[in-house]
């Protein structure tokens, strides 16, 4: 299986940046000749082509295979902006000034425990100290090395991609389980027997929030200023620190909140885990200017991308399903009702319950008989898998539930049996 391992860079400040920098400059000369060309003539280079184009402009000092990679970001941005177009997605137009340096396995090697990493012909490759974990690594195991830059610390880091050879495990059991992917609970989680387990992060919610209201003040107060002036870059800063730090607790929360689901499903002995299909949630709606807040801020992506790869390691598959009226549909008796705050209230047949859990139901009942309806929640449970620690430092403490964990954790809100 594929791992990436992350330790800090001992190269020299300026060493570091002109390799980053050198990136940054063959993405942005990829980018501006791709245009020009546009312009001039009417063609879109295709990716072998604006590579090719590319290596008779000017030489580098990258290896030849980590010249191809920045070359290719570009094009790799290009297509999601393709498939993105529907929703707003635009494409690729800013020059990058820095760029993270990537060296792909055929311009490394491993000799006494270090890498070398190859640069362009004539030049020293860069040699780096693997640490005492890796360094019994086979030189088959490296896939990719790559040079990353941490706003928040304003130092480098190595991210090391092995694969250690492990195969992914066969599934824990037979069950299926399916998630409602939700903004105020990241996702309520239902098995076949009615068993419902909500996971709460309010936290990651308030991060989107302050991110936004931060966001909109530092960008009103830039208007006021002269561009590229000394109070301009110093607020431009504030907002490049501002959404770095977000960045890093957001992607902190969604990393506890997923491994906890995964431990869940494999306690679970499930198969395979449904989630619904929520990529087109905000495509050709005019939503409420809070709605559509809420909707931008939502990274039921990158949770699911977190969610793909951990329940792979536990021999987990992940689907997805439409979700269209799985939370207006009465899970008792299928009639149509539009929910109300948390609470989901049925008009013909009385039924009460959380509403994600209604639709957690509703989702595991197609994915087992095609149908809503068929499977009622029995018992609803929150489980916070996180929580911030008694100091507030702005850290997250993770409380990971095993098995033996007390059942204080669990909080039984509803039993419907």
């Amino acid at each position: 299986m594929i791992r990436t391992h992350s330790f800090p860079c001992s190269l020299p400040r300026s060493e570091a940046d002109a390799l980053n920098r050198e990136s940054g400059r063959v993405y942005a000369a990829t980018l501006i000749w791709q245009y020009r060309i546009y312009r001039r003539k009417g063609i879109w280079l295709s990716p072998s082509a604006s590579e090719r184009l590319g290596d008779y402009l000017r030489s580098t000092t990258l290896h030849a295979h980590s010249r191809d990679a920045a070359q290719q970001a570009f094009h790799k941005a290009c297509k999601t902006a393709k498939v993105n177009r529907a929703i707003g997605g635009k494409y690729p137009h800013k020059r990058k000034w820095y760029r993270t340096t990537i060296w792909k396995s055929t311009g490394i090697r491993v000799r006494d425990g270090r890498l070398l990493l190859a640069r362009a012909r004539g030049l020293e490759p860069v040699m780096v100290a693997l640490p005492p974990a890796l360094a019994g690594a086979p030189p088959a195991a490296v896939v990719e090395m790559r040079l990353v830059y941490d706003r928040i610390t304003k130092r480098y880091h190595w991210h090391l991609v092995v694969d250690d050879g492990r195969r992914p495990p066969v599934a824990p059991g037979a069950q299926t389980l399916a998630a409602d992917l939700g903004d105020i609970h990241p996702a309520a989680v239902a098995n076949e027997r009615g068993a419902v387990v909500i996971f709460t992060a309010r936290d990651l919610r308030a991060l989107n929030q302050y991110r936004k209201k931060q966001l909109a003040s530092l960008q009103a107060a830039m208007a006021r200023k002269q561009k590229r002036s000394r109070r301009w870059k110093r607020l431009q800063r504030r907002k490049v620190s501002l959404l770095a730090r977000n960045n890093r607790q957001r992607r902190d929360i969604e990393h506890k909140v997923t491994r906890a689901i995964t431990n869940h499903a494999r306690q679970q002995r499930a198969r395979r885990l449904v989630v619904g299909d929520v990529r087109d949630v905000g495509k050709g709606k005019r939503l409420h200017a809070n709605s559509q807040q809420k909707v931008s801020g939502w990274s039921h992506g990158r949770q699911i991308a977190y969610l793909t790869y951990k329940l792979a390691a536990e021999g987990i598959a992940l689907a997805r399903q439409s979700e269209a009226y799985s939370s207006k549909t009465c899970c008792g008796g299928g009639a149509p009702n539009k929910p109300k705050g948390r609470t989901y209230r049925c008009s013909v047949c009385g039924l009460v319950c959380h509403r994600d859990a209604n639709g957690a139901v509703n989702q595991v009942s197609k994915a087992v008989y095609g149908s809503y309806s068929r499977i009622q929640p029995r018992t609803i449970m929150y489980r916070r898998a996180f929580r911030r620690s008694s100091r507030d430092t702005g850290h997250v403490a993770c409380l990971q539930r095993q098995e033996a964990a007390p059942l204080e954790r669990l909080r039984s809100v509803t039993s419907l049996e």
